[in-house]
C-alpha cells in the first residue's frame, strides 16, 4: 500500500477549509433550503463545501476520479483505480435543525476498497482521520489522540447509535424485540460513527433507504483503523465505486465484539434485496 501521506494532507486541509465555510453559514437563519429529486434537503452550505473540496482534489490529483453527493455522477469513474468519495455536508438535516451534529466527509478508494478517510465536525473543531494500516486519530484542541474501539459486548451494556432525525420504524421494533431499546442512543448523521470510533458507542445501526457510498466510505476507514467492524446488514463487506450507490441491506458498524449480536438484531427488519432483473 502506498503511503498516502500527501493524500491525507490534502484531504485534512480540504475538510477543515470546507468546514469553515459550512460554519460561516450555520448561523444564517434565512439560509434557503431546497429539496433534491429524492426529497433530501440541500443548502448553500452543501454546495460551497462541495465546490471547495472538489476543486482542491482535482488540483492536487488530476488523474483521480471524484464521486460526490452534490456533483453530477461521471461514469468515467469506472475507468479509474483511485476514486475520491465525498459527502461535503453529511447531516444536512442536522445542519438545518442546528443540532451541531454534522460533518464533512472525504474518503479515497483504490480498486473499490476504502483506504483513507477524513471526517471533520466543524461545530467542535474535531478532525478524525485514518489511512489503511496506519491507525485512526482525532485532532482536537491542539492535541492528537489515537482512537480505540470499546470492549463492551453484552446486551445489557452495549450502547447502540441510531438516527435522531431520520428514524426507521422497523429498526425500532427490532431493537425493542431484542430488549435493546433502552440501550439506543439517538445521534446525528456520521457523528454516530465517530462516537463509535472513540469508544463512546459500541455499535451503530442504519436502515435508511437513502444511505449511499459517501455516507460510509470515509468513516469506514476510521472505524476499521480504530478496531471496529463495518458491514452491511448481512455481514458482507462494502465495495465502493459501484454502479448502484445505495446500501440496500442497511449498514452495521460495531466494536467487533458485539457484531454478531447486532447482525442478529438487524436480521428481522432488513428490507428485501433489490431485484436482479
Amino acid at each position: 500500500m502506498e503511503s498516502l501521506d500527501r493524500e491525507l494532507e490534502v484531504a485534512r486541509a480540504a475538510a477543515r477549509a470546507a468546514g469553515k465555510l459550512v460554519l460561516d453559514l450555520y448561523g444564517d437563519d434565512d439560509l434557503p433550503v431546497r429539496l433534491k429529486p429524492d426529497q433530501s434537503p440541500i443548502t448553500a452550505a452543501d454546495e460551497a463545501s462541495n465546490t471547495l473540496i472538489v476543486d482542491r482534489l482535482r488540483a492536487a490529483f488530476p488523474a483521480d476520479a471524484i464521486l460526490s453527493e452534490e456533483s453530477p455522477d461521471d461514469p468515467a469513474r469506472f475507468d479509474h483505480r483511485r476514486v475520491w468519495i465525498v459527502d461535503p455536508l453529511d447531516g444536512t438535516r442536522d445542519f438545518i435543525a442546528k443540532t451541531g451534529e454534522f460533518c464533512v466527509l472525504i474518503g479515497l478508494t483504490i480498486d473499490g476498497l476504502p483506504v483513507l478517510g477524513v471526517a471533520y465536525q466543524p461545530i467542535c473543531d474535531a478532525l478524525y482521520y485514518a489511512r489503511r494500516g496506519g491507525g485512526a486519530f482525532l485532532e482536537s484542541g491542539g492535541t492528537v489522540q489515537r482512537l480505540t474501539a470499546s470492549k463492551r459486548s453484552g446486551p445489557g451494556e452495549v450502547r447502540v447509535g441510531i438516527s435522531r432525525l431520520n428514524p426507521d420504524e422497523g429498526l425500532g421494533k427490532c431493537l425493542a424485540a431484542a430488549g435493546l431499546a433502552p440501550r439506543a442512543v439517538q445521534m446525528g448523521a456520521s457523528v454516530k460513527h465517530l462516537a463509535l470510533a472513540r469508544g463512546d458507542l459500541d455499535a451503530v445501526l442504519n436502515l435508511s433507504p437513502g444511505e449511499q457510498e459517501w455516507d460510509t466510505c470515509a468513516t469506514e476507514v476510521i472505524l476499521v483503523e480504530a478496531g471496529c467492524t463495518a458491514t452491511d446488514g448481512d455481514g458482507n463487506p462494502f465495495r465502493y465505486n459501484q454502479k448502484d450507490l445505495y446500501r440496500h441491506r442497511g449498514s452495521v458498524a460495531s466494536n467487533g465484539l458485539c457484531h454478531p449480536l447486532m447482525l442478529r438484531v438487524m436480521a428481522p427488519c432488513l428490507p428485501e434485496p433489490p431485484s436482479q432483473g
